[in-house]
């Protein structure tokens, strides 16, 4: 007697995207292939907040998903924290200024609430009897006077935060959610670490709320199935790092769209161009991962990096503003925002008889925004979306196509009212468009070096003004697959990305390895496979910082975009050239060189430029001109020992093992590099040593 094998199942990764219009959603297969989508208006006024929203989206997933599908991952990116201090959603503050007494002055200066937020201040010294009675009497006075969270600060709490810590203790043992500056920064600069601590506690309160809905609405649908939150570093963590540090989620939503484009699509190099209904992020991918910047929050500088996004307030749904018989300006409010519908997506019957009228979208905006005015009052928004559907531009089956008559009309009468044809109409609506965000492209190609690479296009609008502003900067344009729902992409397939840095006064190999361990423990507690962990550490003499990033994929989503070994050397040729060949191969790591000949102006010099790719092809180390020391680390640590033999300073020196990359460009002198290498290469059985010439 025999019985049928149970059908296999079919692992499933699902993204959701919470933006300010819509909830968008997608189901992906093993391979990245698009199994389901889902678009929901964002529930901002729910009762359950943005979550009713995500219940919505991650339902209509679910009924179209085949019947073996069996989600394993649920990722989502969010426009909440920003939103929350956007619109002044925060909670009264009570600031716990720490240190000893005789600086009380001093700490207090530096411990001021920020303009924009409102907060408590109390000095409670760390070096007086009775500590937690002090600290315990301040928290129970703010708790008569409302106060929502509590944030955290100790001078010197870089080195020692021990008493910021205990202060953290009894706030949360009373009640209050906490913030705690020595976590978010480990940096000097008590004025900074305070001020992103205050930050991130006024929306606490908020993101707790939100995080305990959104788990609640995958629960009750997903029971048991991991769920993940992207950062705005674009790396993503457990839900429970929303509810600690929200501030990390600022961007979040760029941040994945930016992810969704390396992930899912293989872009290494260029402008990252997301078109919504209202605004327009623009961001970098140099080398395969997200530009990143400190974060200015309300103008405040804190020490958290993000993806360095750029905002134009001009999308695919802007409205066209007018002065006597030209265009003035397109946006900033939207047709979203004045709660109008696109003539371009209405049924042309509908716009009969319709004229040109005037219009202050919001209160206190200028009466210059243009729109269609029907006999019955209905009014109808002119937009760019409009523009390059009367052109044509748009092709069928585009996420922004829409009715061609409609818009021709649409663009007919403003082209009359303008003393212009209605293709002059059309142009000229797209051309205004496009000269706001050109200027903001062109500063991030020469601050990032991306001269003459592609603009890379996302977002519902992409295909109305990314052609515009690529023909203007004269790169080609790159339409993203699946651009409406990109950032939903790259929620699904968000990578663990854990960051500290250290205020160092010297090099001090122990500390490296020290931090080394902290993020790399920590992002596998976020959720990290260990197998896919890789550390980077970078140390800034002038600055003097030491920085520690460690990157893993959720061991569901480990193999996203796997490249076998023709792949791999396809990639190393586009960088290297045609000479590039593979000289190690690891785990999850291939090292690759090629020679080179540079003519100098006495003599040719040959080169030997090196490469290092993960498994995706994402280029993690680049060299001009490197030597390579291959074999059992002793015989490779020799043979750099003899290298660096009466040199003063050290050269950039990275390690590659069978299953690590180990970067010790913070390290410049010799004797401290080679006790490091010996110490974190003893275990190891083969090791390349790329050293920069």
């Amino acid at each position: 007697m025999t019985t049928d094998a149970a059908a296999p199942s079919l692992p499933v990764r699902i993204g959701i995207d919470v933006g300010g219009t819509f909830t968008k959603g997608v189901a992906l297969d093993p391979g990245g292939g698009i199994l389901a989508v889902s678009h929901v208006p964002t529930t901002h006024r729910h009762r359950l907040g943005v979550a009713a929203g995500v219940l919505e989206a991650l339902r209509a997933l679910l009924r179209d998903l085949p019947g073996e599908a069996s989600p394993v991952l649920v990722a989502h990116s969010t426009t909440q924290a920003t939103n929350a201090l956007l619109e002044g959603d925060t909670a009264l503050v009570g600031i716990l200024a720490l240190g000893e007494a005789r600086d009380e002055r001093r700490i207090q200066n530096l411990t001021r609430p920020p303009a924009g937020l409102r907060a408590l201040q109390a000095f409670v010294a760390t070096d007086a009897p009775e500590f937690d009675a002090r600290v315990q009497a301040v928290l129970d006075g703010w708790r008569d006077q409302q106060v929502g969270a509590v944030a955290a600060s100790q001078a010197f709490g870089v080195d020692d935060a021990d008493f910021e810590r205990r202060a953290g203790e009894l706030a949360r043992a009373a009640g209050f959610p906490v913030s705690l500056g020595s976590e978010l920064s480990g940096a000097y600069g008590l004025e900074m670490r305070t001020l992103s601590a205050t930050v991130n506690a006024s929306i606490l309160p908020t993101m707790v709320r939100t995080a305990r809905h959104v788990r609640d609405a995958v629960c009750e649908l997903l029971p048991h199935v991991p769920l993940l939150i992207v950062r705005g570093d674009g790396g993503a963590a457990d839900l429970r790092a929303f509810e600690e540090t929200p501030l990390h989620t600022v961007v979040s939503g760029p941040a994945a769209s930016l992810g969704g484009a390396i992930l899912a699509h293989g872009v290494m190099d260029g402008v990252f161009f997301e078109v919504g209904g209202t605004s327009t992020n623009i961001g970098v991918i140099k080398d395969g991962q997200p530009a990143l910047k400190y974060m200015t929050v309300m103008d405040v500088p804190t020490g958290l990096r993000a993806a360095d996004i750029r905002i134009a307030g001009v999308a695919g749904g802007s409205l066209v503003r007018l002065r006597g018989r030209r265009i003035e300006d397109v946006g900033p409010r939207s047709a979203h925002i004045a709660g109008l519908a696109y003539a371009s997506f209405t049924p042309l019957g509908r716009l009969a008889d319709a004229q040109i009228e005037l219009v202050a979208p919001s209160p206190g905006d200028p009466a210059d925004y243009a729109v269609l005015r029907t006999p019955e009052g209905t009014r109808f928004a002119i937009t760019p979306t409009c523009a390059a559907n009367a052109l044509g531009a748009i092709p069928e089956g585009g996420y922004a196509h829409a009715q061609p008559d409609s818009a021709r009309l649409a663009l007919g009468l403003l082209g009359q009212h303008l003393g212009a044809s209605m293709e002059a109409a059309a142009q000229a609506v797209l051309e205004a468009s496009a000269e706001k965000l050109t200027h903001t492209v062109q500063g991030l190609v020469r601050e990032y070096g991306l001269r003459g690479t592609p603009l890379y296009g996302g977002g519902g609008a992409a295909s109305v003004l990314g052609p515009v502003v690529a023909r203007r900067l004269k790169v080609p344009f790159v339409p993203i697959p699946h651009s409406d729902v990109i950032s939903s992409i790259g929620a699904a397939l968000a990578v663990i990305r854990v960051e500290r840095e250290r205020s160092v006064t010297r090099q001090d190999p122990t500390v490296a390895d020290l931090l080394e361990r902290e993020v790399g423990d920590e992002a596998v507690r976020l959720g990290a496979d260990p197998a896919s962990l890789r550390v980077e550490t970078e140390y800034s003499a002038r600055e003097g910082r030491l920085r520690a990033v460690a990157t893993g994929a959720h061991p569901l989503s480990a193999r996203t975009r796997p490249l076998d070994a023709d792949e791999l050397q396809q990639q190393a040729r586009q960088v290297l050239g045609d000479q590039a060949h593979l000289v190690f191969g690891g785990t999850h790591h291939t090292l690759f060189v090629a020679s080179r000949i540079r003519r100098g102006l006495l003599r040719r010099v040959e080169q030997h430029a090196a490469l290092v790719l993960d498994g995706r092809g994402v280029r993690l180390l680049r060299f001009e001109d490197a030597q390579v020391l291959t074999g059992r680390p002793h015989e490779a640590l020799e043979r750099l020992r003899a290298l660096l033999s009466g040199r003063a300073v050290a050269p950039h020196v990275a390690a590659l093992t069978a299953s690590r990359l180990r970067d010790y460009a913070h390290l410049h002198d010799p004797v401290l590099l080679l006790r490091q290498l010996a110490e974190n290469l003893r275990l190891e059985s083969q090791v390349a040593l790329i050293v920069e010439q």
